[in-house]
C-alpha cells in the first residue's frame, strides 16, 4: 500500500504544480511523496539479493526520467532518483568499512552535495532523510522525532511556499511507522517502477495541448 501512496501522492502533487499553481492543497498532499519513495528504496537496498541489478534499474529509472522532468519542470537540475541514488551509494560504502571509516565517508559525501544541493532534486535534504531512514527506520519514535528535526532544519534555511509546506512530509513517516496496519494491496512491478519517468511524459505533454 506504501507504494500506492507513493504514486498517488506524487501525481497529485506533479498535476498541482503544471495545472493549479495558485493551489497549495496539491502540493501540500504531496509532499508525502518523496518521504515514502525514500524509505522503499532503502527498504529495497537493504532486502535485494542483488545490489547490482538494483542499482542498475534504478539509473536506468532516473536517465529515462531526466528529460521528461527538465521539460515539464523546466529546470536543469538532476531528477530526485539521483539524489536517492546518491544515498544508496554512501550507504553501500559505509557498510563496506569500519563504523568509524563509514561515519567519516557519510560526512564528507554530506559536505559534497551541500554545494551541489540547487542541482539535485531535494539535493542535501534528501541525502540526510535517507540516511535518517537507513538507520532509524526500526525506531518509531526516534525516526518521527529525527524526521521533525530534519524538517525544521531545513526550513530555517529558505523561505517560500515550497519550504513552508515542507512540514507536511512528517505525515509520510508517520504513515511509515503504521505501515503494518495499511491494507496489503499488490502493485505490478512494471508499472511501479515505470511510473515516474512515464508520469513525467504524459504531463508534459498534456501540457503541451492544454497550454501550447
Amino acid at each position: 500500500m506504501l507504494e500506492w501512496i507513493a504514486i498517488i501522492t506524487m501525481l497529485i502533487d506533479h498535476i498541482g504544480y503544471e495545472f493549479f499553481p495558485g493551489d497549495l492543497t496539491w502540493r501540500t498532499i504531496g509532499r508525502i511523496a518523496f518521504p515514502i519513495y525514500t524509505f522503499l528504496l532503502v527498504r529495497g537496498l537493504t532486502l535485494t539479493r542483488n545490489r547490482s541489478t538494483y542499482f542498475n534499474r534504478l539509473v536506468g529509472i532516473a536517465v529515462l526520467a531526466q528529460i521528461p522532468f527538465t521539460l515539464l519542470f523546466e529546470i536543469y537540475t538532476l531528477n530526485v532518483i539521483f539524489t536517492l541514488l546518491y544515498g544508496a551509494s554512501a550507504v553501500v560504502l559505509y557498510e563496506k568499512v569500519s563504523r568509524i571509516w563509514g561515519i567519516f565517508i557519510l560526512v564528507i559525501l554530506g559536505l559534497i552535495m551541500l554545494p551541489i544541493s540547487d542541482f539535485t532534486d531535494y539535493g542535501i535534504y534528501g541525502y540526510l532523510l535517507f540516511l535518517l531512514y537507513y538507520f532509524l527506520k526500526e525506531k518509531s519514535v526516534a525516526l518521527l522525532i529525527g524526521h521533525i528535526i530534519l524538517d525544521v532544519l531545513y526550513s530555517l534555511n529558505y523561505f517560500g511556499f515550497w519550504h513552508s509546506i515542507q512540514s507536511f512530509s512528517i505525515f509520510a513517516t508517520i504513515i511509515i511507522i503504521f505501515k503494518n496496519y495499511l491494507p496489503k494491496v499488490k502493485i505490478p512491478r512494471l508499472f511501479y517502477r515505470a511510473f515516474y519517468p512515464a508520469h513525467l511524459l504524459i504531463l508534459y505533454l498534456l501540457s503541451l495541448l492544454i497550454h501550447g
